[in-house]
């Protein structure tokens, strides 16, 4: 620590502050002399702390707002990979629900299962789909009301066959 001593300050008249020679260290409580306005006064180094602090205050908020703005980026871009992954490889499905209808079924990542929107997945089915159920040998087609092409038939129990015109 440097050598201080306080005392009484001369009023500066011709000899201008700049010829004083310079500090190695400024402490908060070290005696400055300035000159304001032509009239030689003292100044603390806590004074020119505040002044220090005072005079960037409106950078150093405005780089503090950033900064949160930017951890508020983060943690929204954070979620949005969470749930992103959480959804990966799982893509809306059309399904048959309890009604028989098709309707679109999504993704729920909290219970880790598809679950049935209710929304009717719109659109003119292009074909039957069958299902053999191998245990039972039961053949089962599938389509919904607004199914428009042709329709089938089991012709004795045991062949498939196409109606393409109704009625016969």
């Amino acid at each position: 620590m440097a050598d201080r001593q306080i005392r009484e300050l001369d009023p500066v008249k011709e000899s201008p502050i700049g010829g004083l020679p310079e500090i190695q260290e400024l402490y908060n409580d070290s005696l400055l002399p300035v000159e304001q306005q032509g009239i030689a006064m003292r100044m603390t180094g806590q004074q020119w702390a505040d002044f220090a602090r005072e005079s960037v205050k409106t950078y150093t908020q405005a780089a503090a707002e950033s900064a949160a703005g930017a951890a508020k980026s983060a943690a929204g871009a954070a979620e949005s990979e969470r749930q992103a992954r959480a959804y990966s490889g799982k893509p809306p499905q059309i399904r048959k629900n309890e009604e028989g209808s098709f309707t679109w079924w999504i993704w729920d990542a909290e219970t880790k299962t598809y679950r049935d929107t209710g929304e009717i997945a719109v659109g003119n089915v292009m074909y039957a789909v069958f299902f053999l159920d191998e245990k039972t040998g039961e053949l089962y087609e599938y389509y919904d009301k607004t199914y428009t092409g042709p329709q089938f038939r089991l012709k004795d129990g045991a062949d498939l066959e196409v109606v393409l015109i109704a009625g016969e």
